[in-house]
């Protein structure tokens, strides 16, 4: 039920105004909340960008806590029009004499001519065996030339076909059927017996298919496509032309650049969160005295700074291979000096940052720590958002109680002041009542 106000009707005050103003003086705590509430919700927002830049470190980390993630190796050939090479980390650095004397084929069978692609091939079961697998399809009605070649591509798998005019002759058009891919393990067989009603393509061996010959100093092999990886550890070839008479040599150096550029992501990764906590931790930051963005900070800064314990390296510390702390907390990258250190003692550089049996390096360690931080179970990130959700969630349960609390104040300010209007007015009626009488008197 509302309450009717004469707003100063009787007495000439401004009531409207005046319970106004008493009730802002009530929303005062209100105001305090919601801006709690802000607080709490910048919190949530500055602790999901720290994640990321904490996730990105753990990125840039776990390029360096393998032997092989951390090894960059690259492959240089002699001829790379005949032949390429890519390395991967497991690659030992060396040379390598190639002789490409055959590529690996892939299978193509083709058919007897016809004069239209439209002509009936017939209908019934058509067979494909590729790799020791035998698939069968139904044929119903009347099928095509090119309809054939169709069901084929739509059905089977290691195999496509394809319908090709030559334009010579009254019977142009031959039925081709081309394996996807090259060698022996990939050759594939063709069963038309099983169709009637039409002419029955004849299929007859255009490419056989052949696995790829060559020799590795002076080693026959045999590999089974174009691209084989697993004939040079850590090598992935790329035959391209093949020529018995020619000699490739293939050679293999640790890309030391590579290398330098993983660390050097890592820096770069830890500098962009140290700023970011430098700034949100700070006297106005969003993130002054929250405890996971000072464990963030102990922690990772500690890692990167502390000495490694039980390596099985000489080098214990960052500085020692150009990976120094400057006053205002960020690290400075020297690549020069690293690459120097990492020619003269390789294993000592590598071993500061990796993990292997006896040896737990820094690389490893950051990425195990960042992985516990941002456990999506018990992680500090969950755990203080949580925690900051709940405050939330509190602050408004507050805010209601404080808005019902205020609403009942103002009705009450409303009654009494409606009940003091009302009193002046009828003591105002009663006063020129009575100086009516004595008037008259």
């Amino acid at each position: 039920m509302s309450t009717v106000s004469f707003s100063g009707l009787a007495t000439g005050l401004d009531t409207g105004s005046i319970i106004s103003q008493l009730v802002e003086l009530k929303r005062a705590p209100i105001y305090r909340l919601q801006k709690d509430k802000k607080s709490y919700q910048d919190q949530i927002s500055a602790l999901g960008t720290l994640k990321t830049k904490l996730l990105a470190v753990q990125t840039a980390a776990k390029k360096l806590d393998t032997a092989s993630e951390f090894s960059s190796a690259k492959a240089s050939s002699g001829n790379a029009e005949a032949l390429t090479a890519t390395a991967s980390g497991t690659a030992a650095p060396g040379r390598y004499d190639i002789v490409v004397k055959t590529l690996a084929t892939a299978q193509k069978l083709q058919s007897q001519g016809y004069a239209s692609k439209l002509d009936n091939v017939g209908s019934g079961t058509l067979s494909i065996t590729v790799g020791g697998e035998e698939k069968s399809i139904e044929l119903v009605g009347v099928t095509t030339l090119e309809g054939l070649a169709g069901l084929i591509n739509d059905n089977f798998e290691g195999v496509s076909a394809s319908v090709i005019n030559t334009g010579i002759g009254t019977e142009p058009y031959r039925l081709v059927l081309n394996g996807s891919e090259a060698g022996t393990a990939n050759a594939f067989t063709l069963d038309l017996s099983g169709l009637s009603g039409g002419v029955t393509p004849t299929m007859t061996t255009h490419t056989a298919a052949a696995d790829a010959t060559l020799t590795v100093d002076s080693i026959d092999v045999v590999a089974t496509s174009n691209t084989p990886d697993n004939i040079i550890s850590g090598l992935t070839l790329n035959l391209l032309a093949a020529d018995e008479n020619e000699t490739i040599t293939v050679t293999v150096e640790r890309d030391t650049a590579g290398i330098a550029a993983k660390v050097k992501g890592l820096v770069d990764a830890y500098n962009d969160l140290y700023a970011f906590l430098d700034k949100q931790t700070g006297v106005e930051g969003t993130l002054k005295g929250n405890a996971a963005a000072r464990t963030v900070e102990s922690r990772i800064t500690g890692l990167m700074s502390s000495a490694l314990e039980g390596g099985l390296g000489d080098i214990t510390q960052m500085a020692q291979m150009g990976i120094t702390r400057g006053e205002d907390g960020s690290l400075s990258f020297d690549e020069t000096e690293f690459q120097e250190t990492m020619s003269e003692s390789f294993g000592s550089v590598r071993d500061f940052f990796i993990n292997r049996d006896g040896n737990v390096g820094k690389a490893y360690l950051l990425d195990q720590a960042i992985k516990n931080m941002t456990s999506s179970t018990d992680g500090l990130f969950k755990i203080s958002t949580d925690s900051l959700n709940q405050r939330i969630k509190n602050t408004d349960g507050s805010i209601e109680r404080y808005e019902r609390s205020i609403d009942s104040y103002q009705t009450t300010l409303q009654r009494r002041f409606t009940a003091m209007e009302q009193m002046v007015s009828q003591l105002q009626a009663q006063g020129n009542y009575l100086s009516g009488i004595v008037y008259q008197s």
